[in-house]
């Protein structure tokens, strides 16, 4: 079992030019697109080119170049476990880059990987003239998935939505992913007015639930929160995608002289090698793609990207 690294933060040397973004004036006032279509190749490039560096070094500090938040902090526990990494050819299929009116700019892209086994919603972020594009959020939609049509707005081929924005929603973005995280908060129960049924992530989790519930001489327990949305865009028919991260502790209260381990292969093994005595919470991110739809509708999760991010 390799030990457990300390990740430490990567400094890199990195010449930037400081240039001005040209500004269009429109009715909205003064905006800019996040960034040219021709673009967001040159990111993809470099995000594969940092990405698959560490996974030849077998390490996780490269990323912090090319990634931040959850996508990070999921990525780097991956690492901990041997073959948790493999080399990426993900790239851009389509691109939806809305205009704002200043930092943070950010832009989202449906990508797949050269064998088309994979496929992502992804959001690349910058936070200021100086900074360089991170990958912020990377749910995986199943093959078959289809992702509803965006509005476009002039130039713009994609406009986002305020966090509190409810216009023609059942709920604005932010209590979506608050109605959502209340059923996850409920489980085993059935999922909330607001949440469709057969939401699938839900079932997983539900499933999650009840296997930990079964393990012998444990008292298991679970907590839900979400961070604040930040990243949100309308469909054509007026409802919107939503992309949102949750936060999930398994906590365990342990029999004395027992313990609850896990497999090898698994990050819980890698950060855990002798298991749960006691007591021990296990911490996972997930992100999560939702998709409000219009009028009364229920929400659901289109696609999901998560795992363990730590063992206490």
């Amino acid at each position: 079992m390799r030990p457990v690294r300390v990740v430490m933060a990567l400094v890199v040397g990195l010449t930037l030019a400081a240039c001005a973004i040209p500004h269009q004036r429109d009715d909205t006032g003064a905006s800019k697109l996040a960034i040219e279509e021709a673009g967001v190749d040159a990111v993809y490039a470099r995000y594969r080119e940092v990405y698959n560096a560490a996974v030849d070094i077998d390490s996780a500090q490269p990323l912090s170049v090319v990634e931040r938040g959850s996508v990070l902090d999921i990525d780097t526990a991956a690492f901990q476990v041997e073959g948790g990494a493999v080399r990426t050819t993900l790239r851009a299929d389509e691109v939806a880059i809305p205009r704002f009116k200043a930092y943070p700019l950010w832009f989202m892209a449906v990508a797949s990987t050269e064998d088309g086994a994979e496929r992502r919603v992804q959001v690349f972020s910058r936070m200021s003239s100086v900074d360089t594009w991170t990958l912020v959020a990377s749910p995986r939609i199943v093959a078959e998935a289809t992702l509803p049509k965006l509005r476009a707005s002039g130039d713009a081929n994609a406009l986002a939505v305020a966090p509190d924005d409810d216009r023609g929603m059942v709920l604005s973005p932010q209590a979506a992913v608050d109605a959502y995280v209340a059923s996850l908060s409920a489980l085993p129960e059935a999922a909330g007015d607001d949440v469709a049924g057969d939401d699938a992530f839900l079932q997983q989790m539900r499933d999650a639930f009840a296997q930990n519930q079964q393990l012998a001489d444990v008292e298991f327990s679970q907590a839900w929160g979400a961070d604040p949305v930040e990243h949100a865009i309308r469909t054509s028919d007026g409802g919107a995608l939503v992309f949102a991260t949750l936060h999930r502790a398994d906590q365990f209260q342990v029999t004395p002289g027992r313990s609850v381990t896990y497999p090898d292969g698994t990050v819980q093994r890698a950060l855990a090698p002798e298991g749960i005595v006691g007591s021990g919470t296990v911490r996972f991110d997930h992100q999560v793609l939702l998709l409000v739809p219009p009028g009364n509708g229920e929400i659901r999760v289109l696609g999901q990207f998560g795992g363990v991010v730590a063992v206490e």
